[in-house]
């Protein structure tokens, strides 16, 4: 496989691999540790959603030269959709706890039952995001061994 190749096998990875770095790691970081959690968790998710569709665009509408440029398209489209089943749980976790605290004649009770139940829903996308950063990491090797 030719240089030029190799960049464009390993480009899909490096992208999927931002959107989890600035996405889902360092901007809810930010997030939590000022004062513009909603703000600033609104902003990563639309990014992480722009980014996923850049990826699904160019995996599924682009024709590449090379066959294994394609595959690497497709694989980090594939770990895309993934983390995007990640945020379909997470938001079940999110409308149950909704329901549940809804139905509570107390609302510290509620507040509570919602801060707790929030912190249960991010747990799918961040063991997700672990998932896929070891899965993209080799990925990214073997395109840049040309395979």
């Amino acid at each position: 496989m030719m240089n030029n190749d190799i960049k464009e096998a390993s480009l899909p990875h490096e992208r999927m691999m931002i959107n989890l770095a600035l996405f889902h790691l360092l901007l809810p970081v930010a997030a939590f540790s000022s004062g513009h959690i909603a703000w600033i968790l609104s902003f990563a998710l639309v990014g992480a959603l722009v980014s996923i569709g850049w990826i699904a665009w160019k995996a599924k509408f682009v024709q590449y030269a090379s066959v294994v440029i394609q595959q690497h398209w497709n694989l980090a489209w594939r770990h895309a959709k993934w983390l995007l089943i990640s945020y379909g749980v997470s938001v079940v976790i999110m409308l149950v706890a909704w329901s549940i605290s809804a139905m509570q004649p107390d609302h510290n009770m509620a507040t509570i039952m919602l801060v707790v139940f929030s912190r249960i829903a991010a747990v799918p996308i961040l063991l997700m995001v672990l998932l896929i950063f070891m899965l993209e990491m080799t990925a990214l090797s073997d395109a840049r061994k040309g395979a």
